[in-house]
C-alpha cells in the first residue's frame, strides 16, 4: 500500500522522504563492502516511487558521495531532477559543503540552511567537520536557527542533520556523533514548536527522544550497520528510506520501507571501508 494515499493521510499533511547515505562514486562501477552503491541507490529510489509517491519534498541527509566527486554529485542531480520533486540536501562527513553550495543550486535541488514550507520550518544543519568523521555544529548556525524559530512562533519545526545528535548505543559509531550537541539540545528544549529531529550517518533505523521530542535515524541506501555493536559490523537487513507525514498541528508520523533483499555480494565480514 502507498503510505501517502488518501486513506492514510489528510490533504493538509506534508509528505516527505528522507533518503540518506548513498555513498556514490565518480564511477558507477565502484563498490563499498561489496555493494554497488549506484545500483542500490537507484533500487531504493524506484521502491520509493512504488510505495511512497508522490512526496511533497525529498531530504537527502548527507554522505551523498563517498569520494566527494563532481561526477557523483552531477549524476545525483540528474537522477533526482527526473523526479520533478523539490529536494534539499545537507553534507555528511564524506561530502564537501563548498561543492554542495556550488552544484546544488538548481530549481529542484538546493543546499540551504532553512526552508519555510507551508506550516513548517525545516532546518538543514551542517555537521561536517573537515578531516574528521565525527560531527560538529556551527554555533552561529544554531543561534541563527534560534532566532528564526523565535521570529516564527507559529511554525512547526523539524531539524535535519547528518550526524547523530546523541549516542545510539553503538560504541564505534558513537565516537563519531555530534561533539557539541548542547546548544542545539537547548533549542529543542526551549521551543515547544520544535517537533523533532531526523539524521543520517548511522546506516540503520533508529528512534528515541531528545528533550522529550522524537529523534529518528535513517537507513542507508546501500549497506547497513549492525545496531548496538561495539565494533564496526555490517547488518543483514536490506537498504531503505524513511517516509514522514507531518500534520499542521505538528504531529510526525513516520516509518521505514526497505528493499526485499540485501544487495548482491554484500560483504558482512567487512572490517571497514
Amino acid at each position: 500500500m502507498n503510505v501517502f494515499l488518501p486513506d492514510s493521510c489528510n490533504d493538509s499533511d506534508l509528505k516527505i522522504l528522507q533518503i540518506s547515505d548513498m555513498h556514490l562514486f565518480a564511477s558507477v562501477d565502484k563498490e563499498l563492502v561489496g555493494v554497488n552503491t549506484e545500483d542500490s541507490f537507484l533500487s531504493v529510489l524506484q521502491l520509493a516511487q512504488e510505495a511512497s509517491w508522490p512526496p511533497d519534498l525529498i531530504f537527502l541527509t548527507g554522505d551523498l558521495s563517498q569520494d566527494s566527486s563532481t561526477e557523483s554529485y552531477t549524476r545525483l542531480i540528474e537522477h533526482m531532477t527526473k523526479l520533478n520533486i523539490p529536494c534539499y540536501v545537507l553534507p555528511g562527513n564524506h561530502d564537501t559543503p563548498a561543492m554542495l553550495t556550488e552544484l546544488f543550486e538548481t530549481p529542484l535541488l538546493t543546499y540551504q540552511p532553512l526552508l519555510h514550507y507551508k506550516q513548517w520550518l525545516f532546518a538543514f544543519l551542517d555537521s561536517e567537520t573537515p578531516n574528521e568523521e565525527g560531527g560538529t555544529l556551527d554555533e552561529a548556525a544554531v543561534e541563527k536557527l534560534r532566532q528564526e524559530i523565535s521570529a516564527h512562533p507559529n511554525k512547526q519545526v523539524l531539524i535535519c542533520l547528518h550526524h547523530q545528535l546523541i549516542p545510539i548505543g553503538s560504541e564505534w559509531l558513537d565516537s563519531m556523533c555530534v561533539a557539541n550537541p548542547d546548544s542545539l539540545i537547548k533549542v529543542i528544549t526551549d521551543y515547544p514548536n520544535v517537533r523533532g529531529v531526523i539524521h543520517g550517518h548511522i546506516h540503520q533505523s533508529f528512534n528515541t527522544l531528545v528533550a522529550n521530542k522524537p529523534l529518528y535515524g535513517a537507513p542507508s541506501t546501500c549497506f547497513q550497520f549492525k545496531p548496538l555493536s561495539k565494533e564496526f559490523a555490517i547488518d543483514s537487513v536490506a537498504p531503505g528510506y524513511r517516509w514522514l507525514r507531518l500534520t499542521e498541528d505538528g504531529d510526525i508520523h513516520t516509518g521505514v520501507i526497505r528493499l526485499d533483499t540485501t544487495p548482491d555480494n554484500l560483504d558482512q565480514n567487512s572490517a571497514g571501508y
